[in-house]
């Protein structure tokens, strides 16, 4: 999932122009994981490799279809700009046609399938909403023949071409040990209590949960668990309601709590900050996924005494690496069953190297 700057720079000039064939982006509007998935079988190569591999080969007449969730938060909308502006970029490269849609519900996605899939595609890349709801239209894609690569979120039981997503049960294992380390001393001595704010009901989250039961220790015990919808107003009336509502002795008890993405996590922040209660608060670790640059500037003062932070990187630019895979199809090549793109720790011991590292440079840089 590295991006070399110079094909950034080409998908920054080409971002107003049309694709090659003269089959145009829809129009963004605005969306929104429950079996684990299997052990990574290989890592994604980055974009300039893909390229590379096809440098100069034209795919004139070949057509590829690009559906996406709406941008109905941060992270959707980020990966919307990424995913145009590299299927744009690939489509001048090659010369092949494109089709680019955005829906806001399930209905409205399969439809947008069934639109691609009547203009004869040589491959659809799909990033499903709720991944159970698009198995008709996956399936329908597969009856027609059509290679199919789905990204982020599973659908149970159904095998497509490919599938492409971060590595969600990595991200819960590895939060189960980082807790583990951060509560020794208060887990040695018996039970320690938890909130876990999951983002829905499709299968990232329970990736990331049934990774984490997976690795923390059993003497945790996670009170209450709220399902935040990505969003971060979500989190802050849910964590402001517990405050509001629980008795001190309860308040008091929570030392630690595991969010499963960086938009919910300033949203508990916000209410942290804002509760005025009598309950002495000790919530002593907060994590998050995604490193986004409005949390990880506050990773060395929270602005919340006593108060930690960590994420796993989870970047919107991973969707360039599903569609480099279809652009792979349109060459004639032969993917991996599926491919887990690699996610890292970030916390104030080393969030000034993350913010100089290529992958946020890649991230920020449109």
């Amino acid at each position: 999932m590295r991006k070399l700057l110079a094909l950034l720079m080409t998908a920054a000039i080409s971002v107003s122009m049309a694709a090659c064939g003269g089959a145009a982006p829809a129009s963004s509007a605005a969306p929104a994981p429950a079996s684990s998935a299997p052990e990574s079988k290989s890592e994604a190569p980055s974009s300039s490799e893909a390229a590379s591999a096809g440098e100069g080969e034209s795919l004139k007449g070949k057509m590829l279809g690009v559906v996406t969730p709406s941008a109905d938060h941060g992270f959707t909308a980020e990966s919307i700009k990424h995913a145009e502006m590299e299927v744009k970029a690939m489509a001048e490269k090659y010369g092949f046609d494109y089709k680019f849609m955005t829906a806001a519900e399930s209905s409205e996605q399969s439809n947008a399938v069934e639109t691609i899939l009547g203009m004869n595609p040589d491959c659809i890349v799909l990033w499903p909403i709720t991944g159970n709801e698009l198995r008709s239209a996956a399936q329908a894609v597969q009856d027609a023949g059509v290679p199919l690569i789905i990204y982020d979120r599973l659908i149970e039981g159904f095998t497509p071409t490919c599938w492409i997503m971060g590595d969600n049960d990595k991200i819960g294992e590895e939060s189960g040990t980082y807790f583990n380390n951060f509560f020794k001393d208060d887990l040695a001595k018996g039970k320690v209590s938890l909130l876990e704010f999951k983002g829905d009901s499709s299968t990232v989250p329970m990736q990331r949960s049934n990774g984490f039961q997976k690795t923390a220790d059993p003497n945790f015990q996670i009170v209450q668990a709220f399902d935040t919808g990505w969003q971060r107003q979500t989190a802050m009336e849910q964590m402001e309601n517990f405050l509001n509502t629980k008795t001190p002795e309860e308040i008091e008890s929570i030392k630690g709590i595991f969010c499963h993405d960086d938009e919910p996590m300033l949203g508990i922040i916000d209410a942290i900050k804002n509760y005025n209660g009598s309950a002495k608060l000790d919530i002593r670790l907060l994590s998050g996924v995604g490193g986004r640059k409005e949390n990880v500037t506050i990773f060395k003062d929270s602005g919340v005494e006593g108060l930690s932070l960590m994420t796993y990187t989870f970047s919107p630019a991973m969707i360039r690496d599903a569609v480099d895979k279809g652009v792979e199809v349109l060459q004639g090549k032969t993917l991996e069953d599926h491919y887990l793109l690699p996610t890292e720790m970030v916390d104030a011991s080393n969030v000034d190297a993350y913010m100089q590292s290529e992958e946020y440079q890649t991230r920020y840089s449109i």
